[in-house]
């Protein structure tokens, strides 16, 4: 059966495309208005690209009417079919500033990511043969996206060209790119990977993009962010996997519970003794922490990160690898 574009709100549809991930499938919405706007692509896949085609086609688009892409982010479920739509339809892309190297898979920034990575994970006592999981990422970069370009870059709070009544909003934490798209007048939020559900979104740990300067701290500005949110009139969030938020407030508070839930666990596990954050991840995620590394290890460092701030730990070096302590 060929996928249906799902009407949302006035002007608003939703597309639901397959992705190779764990996470599952994607949302990308299709915002119709004198021109056709598209608010992420979904991944590099044919199976992404047939569905794409098939939704637009359900409501009488042709891939050739796009005339702006938004990406919310650079993840490659969200970004990697970008070049092969812009091919067809000549349609410009916009993103935040922070989602450019990535998109264009530059060599340059590329090079300075796994060097980020070799120095972080060697510093939370990842295993040498562990590492290979540096030149996995490439590989996934590679494989489910293509170089490809923004043409503009979005400000917090400016109006979406050609779309008079959407704002946007920076939104970091998952991504450094991260941005979600407000409507005011029915209170709508497209929210990528900012709110979602059914999962909580991980605060992934990112390279500074400036080689001089400490990381970002993500767990602290995903927080932030949702507090943000959390103070805004919202009565939809339309994310980027599952279905629509209507609870926005009463979900980011049960999002935020949860963090200090984990550094609650962290100390705990501590009470035994120094350890590694990758001895911590395998503690807290025993199951998931080497298939999942990267994952489990950013939501181990971001909560480390908030016990840091509140000096409820403290850290030692050894040989090059930190040690957290009571």
């Amino acid at each position: 059966m060929a996928a249906q574009a799902i009407k949302m709100a006035p002007g608003v549809y939703s597309i639901e495309i397959p992705t190779p991930f764990h996470v599952g499938s994607v949302n990308v919405y299709v915002l119709k208005e004198e021109q056709v706007t598209l608010v992420d692509v979904g991944p590099l896949t044919e199976a992404a690209w047939a569905t794409l085609q098939e939704g637009l086609a359900s409501i009488g688009i042709q891939m050739e009417e796009i005339a702006q892409i938004i990406l919310t982010h650079h993840h490659v479920d969200h970004c990697g079919l970008l070049e092969r739509v812009r091919c067809v339809s000549g349609a410009r892309t916009l993103a935040h500033p922070l989602a450019k190297p990535y998109v264009q898979l530059d060599k340059e920034f590329m090079a300075h990511h796994d060097e980020f990575f070799t120095h972080l994970y060697s510093q939370s006592g990842v295993p040498s043969e562990k590492m290979i999981i540096i030149e996995k990422f490439q590989k996934l970069m590679q494989t489910f996206s293509q170089p490809s370009q923004i043409d503009n870059l979005l400000k917090h709070e400016q109006i979406v060209p050609l779309l008079p009544e959407w704002q946007v909003l920076y939104t970091p934490g998952h991504s450094q790119s991260h941005l979600s798209l407000y409507r005011e007048k029915d209170r709508l939020l497209i929210g990528g990977d900012h709110i979602i559900k059914h999962i909580s979104s991980n605060a992934f740990i990112e390279p500074p993009r400036d080689g001089s300067r400490s990381r970002p701290l993500t767990l602290v500005q995903y927080r932030t962010a949702l507090q943000m949110c959390a103070d805004m009139e919202i009565d939809q969030v339309f994310a980027g996997h599952g279905e629509p938020v209507t609870n926005h407030r009463e979900l980011i508070s049960m999002r935020l519970q949860k963090n200090w839930d984990r550094t609650n666990a962290l100390r705990q596990l501590l009470t035994s003794g120094e350890k590694t954050a990758y001895e911590l991840a395998a503690l807290l995620f025993p199951t998931l922490y080497e298939k999942e590394m990267p994952l489990t290890l950013s939501e181990t460092i971001g909560h480390i990160d908030l016990l840091m701030i509140l000096h409820q730990v403290e850290i030692k070096e050894r040989d090059g690898v930190w040690y957290y302590h009571l």
